[in-house]
């Protein structure tokens, strides 16, 4: 594995902190994720409700990592990750934003840690993208 990643550093350390973020995710979400949810402004009405919070926080989280990874090691090269990972996050902001006024809640707490956190990410793939066609 040590070989794939360093045959491409710019698109490894993206895929890194893609699946480290992606397992991060699925751990809060699938310990506390009634505590976690609400922090996003997701509250459940009832037990079943906690159930998907943790199938679709935690366990897609983990499901996503653990492709990233494996599809990482399947390509030998991890290009292929970090454009799975830039639709992803890409797509995530793209759709917030556009919401954001749709949806009128750019005045939300979590809304405003969002959108720029979500901004960085995005800005940190696609340059770590850009630095892997470049150099690469």
């Amino acid at each position: 594995m040590k070989e794939i990643l360093m045959s491409n550093i710019p698109a490894a350390v993206a895929v890194i902190c893609l699946a480290c973020y992606f397992f991060g995710m699925a751990i809060v979400f699938i310990i506390s994720p009634i505590k976690n949810a609400e922090s996003f402004s997701v509250k459940p009405v009832d037990n079943a409700g906690k159930t998907e919070i943790r199938v679709y926080y935690g366990g897609i989280s983990f499901a996503l990592g653990a492709f990233l990874l494996y599809l990482t090691y399947a390509t030998k090269t991890p290009v292929h990750s970090l454009v799975g990972g830039l639709f992803f996050a890409t797509t995530v902001f793209v759709t917030r934003t556009i919401f954001l006024f749709v949806d009128k809640g750019w005045k939300c707490p979590y809304t405003k840690l969002a959108i720029p956190a979500e901004g960085f990410f995005v800005v940190a793939l696609w340059t770590c993208f850009i630095l892997s066609k470049t150099l690469y």
